[in-house]
């Protein structure tokens, strides 16, 4: 009986640090301009850097095959995170603007919030992965 209650003692705290620390997000983009295709740029960031691409936490480039698209992020450490969406059409890897610097591609953040005179806070767009959660969300392209 004593060794029975070992095994299951050492059989439940190896459980415990086997369980998952991570999540995954599920992202929906729609909007997408398929007149000119280019890549998805999808960037998920801490609050330490958002939106700068060289500080973005981790990055997807996808090429744009429709108007919709959904995009799995597995295996992504529990967080607070923040995501910043690109539809770069002309594929040179920065957000492209006019002359005055207001974007001419579509781009969108996490709840769908936008910055009035530039991106908007983090505290805006933030959400919180937790530890096995599979976290859906829909950026709609401005």
């Amino acid at each position: 009986m004593k060794k029975l209650v070992y095994f299951l003692l050492i059989l439940i705290l190896n459980t415990s640090f086997i369980a998952s620390n991570e999540g995954e997000l599920i992202i929906e983009v729609t909007g997408l301009d398929m007149s000119k295709k280019g890549n998805l740029r999808i960037g998920v960031f801490k609050k330490n850097g958002f939106p700068e691409a060289s500080k973005v936490h981790l990055g997807k480039i996808i090429p744009v095959t429709s108007s919709y698209m959904k995009v799995t992020i597995s295996k992504l450490e529990v967080g607070t995170y923040g995501i910043a969406v690109l539809q770069d059409q002309d594929k040179n890897g920065i957000m492209t603007t006019n002359f005055v610097g207001y974007p001419i591609e579509p781009y969108g953040f996490s709840n769908n919030k936008y910055g009035k005179f530039g991106p908007p806070d983090f505290s805006a767009v933030a959400f919180t992965l937790k530890s096995g959660q599979s976290l859906y969300l829909k950026i709609n392209l401005e």
